[in-house]
């Protein structure tokens, strides 16, 4: 009973507040600005006696044009993706050159499938490098130092598959299967 007093008690108060603070604001805003004092006859001075003020000219607006030149272009892409290109270093074996991403400098032998999740229709994969760092990969994705390229996600494995070159006129490769590392005590009941 003493709370409900009390908060009617502020509400009522709050109440008053806000209806003085709007009245106060209209009495400002509705106040009239206070006028000149009028000017004594000794003050008026005849036409002629009064200074020409000179006109202020006007602000003339310099012609602005923009000169691209120095500047980065806000529209280019930061990075540039090219396709890696085999280097002809030798026929024993093909190195990839050119922008590579992190998982195609590790050979395959270091990569690590770490998790997979997803359903039969679209399943991607978490896979660790030899670093313990950690990528999302998806079918389509480049894989190894030798080109590989992930073509199957399985529920227990990614199937990669890379290209050993040529060989009477028949290009070679061979499929690696990462199966999924599960650790102590993991799997189903």
């Amino acid at each position: 009973m003493e709370r409900t007093r009390k908060r009617l008690k502020r509400n009522k108060l709050l109440a008053r507040s806000l209806a003085l603070a709007f009245l106060l604001a209209g009495f400002v805003t509705a106040a009239p600005a206070a006028a000149p004092p009028a000017a004594t006859p000794a003050e008026v001075k005849p036409a002629a006696q009064l200074e020409a003020k000179p006109e202020a000219p006007a602000l003339e607006m310099p012609d602005y044009r923009y000169d691209p030149k120095g500047k980065i272009d806000p529209f280019k892409p930061f990075v540039r993706l090219e396709l890696p290109t085999p280097s002809k270093k030798g026929p024993e074996k093909k190195k990839l050159t050119g922008h590579l991403t992190p998982l195609q400098r590790v050979a395959l032998d270091k990569v690590r499938v770490t998790g997979i999740a997803g359903s039969s229709i679209k399943r991607v994969a978490m896979v660790e490098d030899g670093g313990g760092k950690g990528y999302i990969v998806y079918v389509g994705t480049l894989v190894g130092e030798n080109g590989g390229r992930v073509i199957q996600i399985l529920p227990d494995r990614v199937i990669v598959e890379e290209k050993l070159g040529e060989s009477k006129g028949k290009e070679k490769s061979h499929r690696v299967a990462l199966k999924l590392h599960k650790e102590e005590g993991e799997g189903r009941p």
